[in-house]
């Protein structure tokens, strides 16, 4: 059984130089999208909670509060970096738990620009944080615990190999982290929660770099396997999970997207005026019904956009009512063998009928986002803040992250 000293020592092992090209890619656009989600988010309830917060209880610090001139200690600032990044549309593992990824991303940026670490140190963290988020994931059951609870130990490991801690500290920090569940709660996207994951990681690296000996949370007496029953993690160098972390295009929960992608492509055909719309019937598996806000298909089907979740308006409403979302059998089947299929069909009073489905959405790891998807993404989550220059100047710093430092990207982010 997977014990926390072997989640240390492959920590510790992951090296930039060891990932595969496209991994290191796919990390970048990870962190872009953390950057992207968190920035859309500030100002935000209760994100803005946080950081007042944060803000008061801090006169100094090295670590920025993304969005703004404001700085903390490495620990607070990832509390509400963390928050932002885990409030809208972030990186999500789609196991039986689902999970944000952005913890991790939020955690190890913000201590490695508290550290001045390299962008191949933090690339490397980011990596070794979400091998061991998907492994958790997937394999390591959370029976009581929130699925913040995997983020908190993954970004634990992934800040500590950012700072270039040893197996030791690593240990220790990962077993703090471990030891620290996070209680189960009703939203599992909520900020909050997400919050306190990122800043329990960060301060467990701080612990055990001050000589806090941590315990073996996962393996040892009362620990992980105890609670939850023994699991193993097949982890991999080359960190091939950070791929598996699906990156959501639109603003809805991970089984709404297909949905949403259909409709789009859908609207993409033809036409549609919410006056011509009769019904709009969407079949697919029951955690995508359960999932799917009227008000967004009707955003998707009439704009054409569903980057952002809609204002109230007007001529939504028609729409949104005439929508019926029901399970279809046959999508069910499919989803259980891991498909996360939608299918969305749209009559109309003058007889037309347009149809449109969707096996996974762009983003899925199956169907993976490119650098146009998700710099789209970007643009359309941070053109309220950021002028176009400064969007650009962001992107690039992250494309060419190995040759940058954590606080040249952070710096951008005021």
């Amino acid at each position: 059984m997977t014990s926390t000293g072997a989640l240390a020592e492959f920590a510790a092992g992951v090296t930039y130089e060891g990932l595969p090209e496209d991994v290191r890619e796919a990390a970048k656009r990870r962190v872009l999208d953390a950057v992207a989600v968190a920035i859309d988010s500030v100002g935000t309830s209760p994100t803005d909670g946080v950081r007042r917060t944060v803000a008061t209880q801090n006169a100094t610090g090295r670590s920025r509060l993304w969005g703004s001139e404001l700085s903390a200690a490495a620990s607070d600032a990832a509390m509400y970096n963390g928050a932002l990044a885990c409030a809208g549309n972030g990186t999500v593992f789609l196991a039986p738990a689902l999970g944000s990824a952005s913890i991790s991303v939020a955690a190890v940026l913000t201590a490695a620009e508290a550290r001045s670490a390299t962008g191949e140190e933090l690339l490397a963290g980011v990596a070794a944080a979400h091998e061991i988020h998907g492994e958790l994931a997937w394999h390591a059951p959370l029976d009581g615990f929130h699925p913040a609870t995997h983020g908190a130990i993954a970004a634990a490991a992934g800040v500590g190999r950012a700072l270039g801690f040893g197996t030791g500290r690593l240990e220790s920090a990962i077993g703090i982290a471990a030891g620290r569940g996070t209680l189960a709660v009703d939203d599992e996207f909520d900020p909050v929660v997400g919050g306190n994951a990122t800043h329990e990681a960060v301060s467990a690296c701080l612990l055990a770099e001050s000589g806090v000996v941590g315990p073996d949370a996962i393996a040892g007496p009362g620990g992980w396997h105890d609670l939850v029953g023994p699991f193993d993690l097949d982890l991999d160098p080359g960190c091939e999970r950070v791929r598996d972390a699906a990156i959501r295009p639109y603003d809805a929960h991970p089984h709404a997207q297909s949905t949403l992608e259909a409709a789009l492509d859908l609207a993409s055909d033809v036409t549609l005026d919410p006056a011509d719309i009769d019904s709009v019937t969407v079949e697919t598996y029951p955690e995508a019904v359960e999932a799917l806000d009227p008000v967004t298909l009707a955003a998707a089907l009439v704009d054409r956009d569903a980057t952002k979740r809609p204002a109230a308006r007007e001529d939504l409403r028609p729409v949104a009512s005439a929508v019926d979302a029901r399970v279809d059998d046959e999508l069910r089947e499919r989803a259980e063998r891991g498909e996360l299929p939608a299918r969305v069909t749209v009559d109309c009073h003058d007889g037309a009928i347009h149809e449109a489905e969707e096996k996974w959405f762009t983003g899925h790891p199956a169907r993976a986002a490119s650098w146009g998807v998700v710099e789209e993404k970007f643009h359309a989550l941070a053109e309220d803040r950021y002028d176009v220059e400064r969007r650009s100047n962001i992107i690039e710093t992250v494309r060419g992250l190995e040759a940058e430092t954590a606080a040249e990207l952070t710096r951008l982010l005021d």
